[in-house]
This record gives C-alpha cells, structure tokens and sequence, in this order.
C-alpha cells in the first residue's frame, strides 16, 4: 500500500542533495574542527562556509549565526541569555506558544527568576497588538517579549515589524519562534528589530539535530 505524507510542517523528509552535501563529513571528513592540523581545517573551513551561507539568506552578519541542536535548544538559550545576561525580569508570551518556548518561560516564572505575563489573543488566535502595547508601557522593568512567527497548529503569523517596533518603543528584547518560517519566508534582519530568532534544518529538508540561533 503505497502512503502520502502531509505533514511537513511537523518535519520533512531529507533532502537527497543535503545528503551528499553532507555525506563527506560523515566518512572521511571527520576531524575535529578545533584542531589545527589540516582535518580540523578542512571541516572547520565547511561550518564557517554553512555559517556565511545562513548569514546570507537572512541578511545578517556570520557573527550573529550560532549553531545549536535543534530549535528548542535555540529558544531555551534566547530566553535564558535574556534573562540571566540581560536582565530582563519580566517576560511577555503568549498561551499558544510551542512547548520549546512556554515550559521555559514558565520555569522562569515559576523559579521566581521573572515575572510572566501572557498577552491576550483574538477570537482567531491573533496577538491583541493594543493588549501587548499596554503590557509593555505598564512593565517596571526590563522585558522579554516571546512570541513565534507562525504558529506550528494554527498557522497563524504574527506582524514580526509590527512587535519588533514595540518593542524597540519600550526598549524591550524581542524573541521570534521562527523555526516554521525559517527556510520558507525571507528574513531580512539587518531592517528588522529582532533580537534572537531559532531555526531547525528537519523543518526545510535538512537533518534532524541542527538548528540555528541569530543573535543581534
């Protein structure tokens, strides 16, 4: 019995010209790129290559490009970051969040390491921007606003300009969940206020346990 796949928004298949982009430094390109000596080199030269690769479709600078395991590891480090490097004491989210984002955020909270509220959404599961704008202009201090770009159930995107000039209004940190639009809507993060979006390589026919963090 043959089978349909209609799920690509969960994962996707891999695709055959990633694989043998890939296949080399699974066999005989195995050095460590840490080292000196010309195997290190060689798959050093590869990550910086893939590096000004993604800084180029997002039009950002290579040093803004982190790579990670996946996307969760990427919000889990934005969040954290923004609150134990950064200060920020208040964190603004959403009930519709991915897991990856609302169980941290709300291990924030719960831990007492900052102050969680969530905005309020439309009768079509759009960001209220006038509740969010109150939210902001109310907050005391410093404020994590985390909110995805496309929601993984419903689908529905969120106006990244519109928040990320919010935020830039009340001087707030800005992170995007982007890991389903990543690979599949431009980014142009040079002219956007954005301070951390994530990215996963199996959302766009690339391998499982690769993602991307931007950090601005």
């Amino acid at each position: 019995m043959s089978r349909i796949y209609f799920d690509n928004a969960a994962t996707t298949a891999l695709d055959p010209e990633v694989l043998d982009a890939m296949m080399p430094f699974l066999t005989e390109k195995f050095g460590n790129p840490s080292s000196i000596y010309s195997y290190g080199r060689e798959t050093k030269m590869a990550i910086e290559t893939a590096r000004k690769t993604v800084a180029r479709i997002l039009n950002c600078s290579p040093g803004e490009i982190f790579f990670t395991s996946g996307g969760t590891e990427s919000s889990n480090t934005a969040i954290t970051a923004a609150v134990n490097d950064l200060g920020c004491k208040h964190i603004i989210s959403s009930p519709v969040e991915h897991h990856a984002t609302l169980h941290t955020v709300e291990t924030m909270a719960k831990k007492g390491l900052a102050r969680l509220s969530f905005v309020q959404l439309t009768e079509k599961g759009h960001v209220d921007m006038a509740h969010l704008e109150s939210l902001l202009a109310d907050s005391p201090e410093k404020t994590l606003v985390s909110l995805m770009h496309a929601n993984n159930e419903i689908g529905n995107l969120l106006d990244i300009h519109a928040v990320g000039e919010l935020c830039r209004k009340y001087d707030a940190i800005f992170h995007s969940d982007t890991v389903q639009t990543v690979g599949h809507y431009p980014f142009d993060l040079k002219n956007t206020y954005v301070h951390f979006i994530n990215g996963a390589g199996h959302k766009f026919h690339g391998p499982k346990g690769v993602g991307i963090l931007y950090v601005n």
